[in-house]
């Protein structure tokens, strides 16, 4: 039973209070080096220089984002980094809390479930903001972008699915869902019209011949890049049952993960249900993180958002569920912090990736009730159900 004094309102603000402190105060520590690799390579771009590469005098790693990300990046560029940090984490965690509020809006006591979704989110929510990533502002985006396709809004979506593409690449995969929804040729022309805008952007400093060179590298660096570690089904397969982490052996994982996620899309007859919608979505953000080769901590924003909204289409939950979602809090949200001793996270947590195990039971629960929901009594979303100034966030 939740504080009579955790108001909806207040949740929200504590959110984004929390998630926005949190990478404060790594800038405090002087752990900023994402940021850094984030807002520099606007720099490479001022000087018509590739932002690919090794740049040390910048930030350390390798930056794996689009062009198009460094162009948007520019005003964190020219402000000053403690500024900069500030509203880089700020800008995240309200997209995200933006994103919950709207996608349940319409939902049956959707202010209860909104609460329920930030409370399930926070801990999850609260390692990217940490890490200062851009997974919260990708799953905000999503969200966002989901209610506006719902309402038919489809200029607006399409401008927040291909943001996420520009972003991570596989944030655009969620504009998969316009299927559900009508207007979809103008849905389809507005995605071409906002991806060509978004492509051509850094033209305004550099060159097109040094941009199609650069989109060229990202290319690349996407399809060669795999983190030591997988938080994935496939590092469950390396570390459990012995898998090779080759190359093919990976594309053989994310293509099996690929067929398992599209075939629901086969019950044609489910496609104007609301629960159906609201089950693949939710399917959809855990399949994009647990089939993932670039999968990494903090990226499991997008997978628990998923269970989250899962958990939310549950009108009795079973002592299962009740299971499943424990095991996703325990094992997957909490497993990284001091809550545990340090010797079991480094020589259990991580090695075994138990970060993944919670999440992807929860997606095989969820593939069992998309295959068994009946056909029969379905409830169509419209838009006038769903929409809601956004006024009524701070209300």
């Amino acid at each position: 039973m939740r504080l009579r004094w955790l108001t909806l309102p207040r949740l929200v603000a504590l959110f984004i209070i929390i998630l926005t402190g949190a990478g404060f105060q790594k800038y405090l520590m002087g752990s900023i080096n994402n940021y850094l690799m984030f807002s520099k390579p606007f720099h490479n771009l001022l000087l018509d220089q590739s932002i690919y590469g090794l740049h040390p005098d910048l930030y350390e790693d390798n930056y794996k984002y689009s062009p198009t990300f460094a162009w948007l990046m520019g005003p964190f560029y020219y402000a000053p980094i403690g500024v900069g940090v500030f509203f880089w984490n700020l800008i995240n965690s309200v997209v995200l809390a933006l994103g919950v509020w709207f996608y349940l809006d319409g939902e049956e006591e959707a202010d209860r479930k909104r609460w329920m979704a930030l409370l399930i989110i926070l801990p999850e929510a609260l390692v990217t903001a940490q890490n200062m990533q851009s997974n919260n502002l990708i799953v905000g985006a999503i969200l966002l972008g989901l209610y506006l396709l719902r309402n038919e809004r489809v200029w607006q979506a399409a401008f927040f699915f291909v943001l996420c593409g520009f972003i991570k690449f596989y944030g655009i995969t969620a504009a998969l869902f316009f299927v559900f929804y009508p207007k979809k040729i103008q849905f389809l022309l507005a995605m071409t019209v906002w991806t060509v805008l978004f492509a051509l952007a850094p033209t305004t400093l550099i060159p097109f011949s040094s941009l199609l060179s650069e989109y060229q590298e990202w290319f690349r660096v996407v399809m060669v890049s795999t983190l030591g570690r997988l938080v994935s089904v496939m590092g469950i397969l390396e570390a459990w049952f012995g898998m090779a982490k080759t190359d093919a052996n990976l594309r053989i994982v994310e293509a099996v993960g690929i067929v398992l996620f599209l075939l629901p899309f086969l019950r044609f007859r489910l496609w104007n249900n609301a629960l159906f919608q609201r089950r693949m979505i939710a399917y959809f953000l855990l399949f994009i993180i647990i089939f993932n080769k670039m999968a990494e901590s903090p990226t499991y924003v997008l997978a628990v958002t998923g269970v989250a909204l899962w958990w939310l289409t549950l009108e009795s939950p079973s002592r299962l569920d009740w299971v499943l979602l424990l095991t996703v809090v325990v094992f997957t949200s909490l497993s990284p912090t001091d809550l545990f001793p340090k010797f079991i996270r480094s020589e259990f947590f991580v090695p075994y990736r138990i970060k993944a195990v919670g999440c992807m039971l929860v997606w095989v629960k969820l593939q069992w009730e998309l295959w068994t929901q009946p056909a029969a009594n379905q409830i169509k979303i419209t838009s006038s159900s769903t929409s809601a100034p956004i006024s009524r966030l701070m209300s």
